[in-house]
């Protein structure tokens, strides 16, 4: 089986790396530079998406779904076995395993992609920002290796002077708060191995982002408590930083870069970016900035 243009193998793309996606999401990031019209943009990526259908490279729900934030209902879409197999051909490569159908994943799927998009107008609106790397779950799991963490994505975020570098985390309200700091405790033990360091240059910040402000301040005090509690406290203070944003206000007219973050064992709200001679653990000057 084969594709027949470079937007059904970005599609094919797309779905690999975030699991699933609605036909929205699917159709800013195969046209956000195009200039089609609004209308025919959406006409041609629901052609596109029922050509990739019809030659079974990739499937839908058999039910409207609605974004994490309550948005509109939509059919999300997502790889098959053979469009999986097809994509391998395309890029020379082996996938992780069959692609995901359970739909226990979709929500927190979309809610990933959501917040990828979210980065991507970031770096749209400041045409000297660049989202550089955004790497799937499976992708950020190997810089870790072989440590049992699975973050959601990881990604690398650059302007002339800053690099952001960051795992990122997704969560949907719907586990008990230990099991969160259970994970917080997993990315503590991770970065004392150190055997991250053959993978990557810093350790990156760990942006979790959630569904709404409450959770937000829950999981902030969750993780100070936790980060108190360790012998070390001092030595993680200066080098690991847990950040903490709500999807609305993420997608919304601030943005990723805006001073939405809650960050742990700091009062107020903070940007992700420096300001006033601020400089935060994962962000670091770029090494390509004059």
């Amino acid at each position: 089986m084969s594709v027949s243009s470079l937007r059904e193998s970005e599609v094919l793309a797309r779905l690999a790396c975030f699991h699933y996606l609605n036909s929205a999401q699917l159709e800013e990031f195969v046209f956000d530079r195009s200039t089609l019209t609004p209308r025919s943009r959406t006409v041609t990526t629901q052609q596109l998406l029922e050509r990739l259908r019809e030659r079974g490279l990739i499937t839908a729900t058999p039910s409207l779904v609605g974004g994490p934030t309550g948005g509109s209902a939509r059919l999300v879409y997502c790889l098959t076995s053979a469009g999986q197999r097809t994509l391998d051909a395309l890029e020379g490569t082996r996938s992780h395993g069959r692609p995901r159908q359970r739909t226990l994943f979709v929500g927190h799927a979309l809610m990933v992609a959501d917040i990828a998009l979210a980065f991507r107008r970031a770096a749209r609106g400041c045409p000297s920002h660049e989202l550089s790397e955004w790497e799937s779950d499976w992708d950020a799991a190997e810089r870790l290796r072989p440590s049992p963490v699975i973050p959601d994505a990881h990604l690398v975020y650059r302007t002339p002077s800053w690099e952001i570098d960051a795992f990122v985390e997704v969560d949907l309200g719907t586990e008990r708060t230990s099991r969160f700091t259970e994970k917080v405790r997993a990315y503590l033990d991770t970065w004392r191995s150190g055997t991250w360091r053959t993978r990557l240059p810093s350790w990156p910040l760990v942006l979790t982002v959630t569904t709404n402000a409450a959770r937000v301040s829950t999981l902030r005090h969750a993780t100070e408590e936790l980060l108190r509690s360790q012998r070390d406290a001092v030595r993680v203070a200066d080098v690991m930083e847990f950040d903490f944003a709500a999807l609305a206000d993420l997608v919304g007219e601030s943005g990723p870069l805006g001073r939405i973050w809650q960050v742990a064992g700091r009062a107020g709200l903070h940007a992700l970016l420096p300001t006033d001679g601020e400089v935060t653990a994962g962000t670091t000057p770029d090494p390509d900035a004059a």
